[in-house]
């Protein structure tokens, strides 16, 4: 796959250094982001402006991110949430107290009702909500929209949290709470020429920050990776979840970046038009293995399918019968089973063509873009992504229509 870009600019002044706010979530000259193109880098065990709450968890210094976590094209890295490995922890010891948080927010309904309302929740569900979440630490530096408290109201900051910072997770594996300051997380809004400020940490590069996309099924068991040991562990979701025993080292799981394969897929023809045959295939997968596919029609709807990968790690599935198909353009996104990695592809479908003949032209995606923070998805978890149907397949929203 081709580059998405060679490198972000970095920008640390002395004075982003000394006024930067790693909890804030205020945007204004004074909260050290001026420009929307600026990433904010907060560090672990730093909370300065505009916090929601006290502390209600502890970061961990001297988590280094997996050397093979790291993007090959200089821009962040996506990784599906349900990775075994992706986030760390101690086994029997949580890196947030939910029961604090909740307290807290209770006991202040301004802040409680900015921030049930950031993450889709009314202020009466809090308490629900939190006990549903699951505390981990992030393994690697991850981009994050982190949402602050200022004059009643949530505000927002698009930020890079470092390695280390403890966070809880919802039932989908997305981060939903800093829990230093106690601040919403929401997912990241890529930038396409961003510039990173603020105290940057000791190897802090951006091809270590990655993008993290919520499972697209609900997370029963959680595998985190104990930095102290280097072995993975199960941990139930919530509350009152508990710890198993541990599993093994990690170096045969697959721990972000433990297999760097170069996942591609494309689509041909591509465009194409209603009534061709349309074929997506892929290679770089593991070999002899099952890929699964979901699809995003133009109208919305979600459809999955999935690929028989051969011995050479490629496999292919064809799309027939498209005479009614919506028009537009459809995204795929296709995950390895035995890496949890994935990659993306999408086709444009014209109306039939006059002459009824098939389009030759031919295309690929694999999730490139030109530049920016634009993800590298070359054998990564790309953006939840879904939507062609066939004949035959199973059309999961239940609106039975048939896809290129």
């Amino acid at each position: 796959m081709d580059a998405k870009r060679t490198a972000c600019t970095i920008a640390v002044g002395a004075t982003a250094v000394l006024t930067v706010a790693a909890c804030g979530g205020h945007s204004s000259s004074h909260g050290g982001v001026v420009g929307p193109s600026e990433v904010r880098a907060e560090p672990v065990a730093m909370a300065t402006a505009n916090p929601f709450s006290p502390p209600v968890g502890a970061d961990r210094h001297g988590i280094t991110p997996p050397p093979a976590a790291a993007s090959s094209s200089g821009g962040p890295s996506t990784y599906r949430a349900n990775l075994p490995g992706l986030y760390g922890g101690t086994r029997d010891h949580r890196s947030c107290n939910a029961v604090k948080l909740v307290d807290y927010l209770e006991h202040n309904p301004d802040k409680a009702r900015a921030w049930a309302s950031t993450l889709g929740i009314q202020r009466t569900q809090i308490r629900s909500y939190v006990s549903g979440l699951t505390a981990v630490l992030l393994r690697t530096d991850t981009r994050v929209t982190n949402h602050g408290y200022d004059n009643g109201t949530a505000t927002s900051i698009q930020s890079v949290l470092e390695a280390g910072t403890a966070v809880f997770v919802d039932k989908y594996g997305s981060p939903v709470v800093k829990c230093y300051c106690g601040n919403p997380l929401t997912p990241p809004e890529l930038l396409s020429q961003p510039r990173y400020v603020g105290p940057l940490w000791r190897g802090f590069s951006t091809t270590n920050i990655t993008v993290i996309h919520q499972s697209t099924t609900i997370i029963n068991v959680f595998q985190l990776y104990d930095p102290a040991t280097g072995e993975l562990f199960p941990r139930t979701p919530g509350l009152d979840g508990s710890d198993g025993p541990y599993s093994g080292t990690a170096a045969g799981a697959p721990t972000p970046g433990g297999t760097a394969q170069n996942l591609s897929a494309s689509f041909s023809p591509n465009p194409g038009h209603r009534g061709d045959n349309f074929t997506l295939s892929i290679s770089g997968f593991t070999p002899s293995s099952t890929a699964s596919v979901e699809l995003t029609r133009p109208d919305g709807v979600l459809e999955h399918y999935t690929i028989d990968v051969g011995g050479d790690g490629s496999g292919s599935h064809t799309f027939a019968n498209t005479n009614n198909v919506v028009t537009g353009t459809y995204s795929a996104t296709v995950t390895d089973h035995g890496t949890g990695r994935s990659t993306q592809a999408s086709v444009d479908v014209l109306p039939s063509s006059s002459s009824g003949g098939q389009s030759t032209t031919e295309g690929s995606s694999g999730g490139q873009s030109s530049g920016g923070e634009s993800t590298d998805t070359s054998g990564s978890n790309g953006p939840q992504t879904s939507g062609i149907d066939t004949s035959g397949s199973t059309d999961t929203t239940g609106a039975g229509s048939h896809s290129p």
